[in-house]
């Protein structure tokens, strides 16, 4: 049965380019389902003439959320449902804090992994498993949520900062501080070896 599907969708194909028809990859055995969601003519002629620079990035209203997975200094991972809508499943969000950077957990230098790891164990105490709120809402260029995300009245983007867990960062080329190349020795054995075998991956 599944051989006859992908005979019948390649004979398509190539009967298509052939006869020149207006579906010119999905082949007439196939057409029924491929078409078989309404669109209102209106969306169709927008669809059909939209551009890249015609469109903007898609910022999901997500303004409260519980902390689930604290990456590094200024990633986090919150769980939320999806806004006016009771039924929807609980969805992950991938949040970086604005305004800041911090040590990569897989930076270039070991001094870097240690820093990661600070930043990110100061961090997780202060907010894993806590309920959140995200201010100032927009996405950045990885695709992830761009946020001030809030502990009650605690800004963390700005504790952050204030504590030197991370440096000021507005979106552009990244300032390494020196520390971050030098040898530290605040942090504990621990520490190193978790710096050694990397952290949780993002999501």
């Amino acid at each position: 049965m599944l051989n006859r599907f992908y005979k019948c969708c390649f004979r398509g194909k190539r009967e298509s380019v052939k006869n020149d028809t207006i579906c010119s990859i999905t082949p007439n055995c196939c057409r029924k389902s491929t078409f078989s969601y309404p669109i209102p003519p209106a969306s169709l002629a927008e669809l059909q003439n939209v551009q890249y620079h015609d469109t903007h990035a898609f910022v999901p209203p997500i303004h409260v959320g519980k902390v689930i997975k604290v990456y590094d200094g200024d990633t986090i991972t919150i769980a939320s449902k999806y806004p006016g809508a009771p039924d929807s499943p609980m969805y992950r969000f991938s949040v970086r804090l604005n305004g800041i950077d911090s040590a990569e957990i897989k930076g270039k230098t070991f001094a870097e992994k240690e820093q990661a790891i600070l930043a990110r164990d100061a961090l997780s105490k202060m907010i894993l498993n806590k309920i959140v709120v995200l201010k100032n809402l927009s996405t950045e260029k990885y695709g992830r949520l761009l946020a001030d995300v809030y502990l009650e009245d605690l800004h963390l983007n700005a504790w952050m900062l204030e504590h030197k867990y991370a440096v000021p960062y507005d979106g552009g080329t990244k300032h390494r501080p020196s520390e971050w190349d030098e040898t530290t020795t605040h942090i504990g054995s621990n520490a190193s070896a978790n710096a050694n075998a990397g952290a949780n991956p993002r999501i």
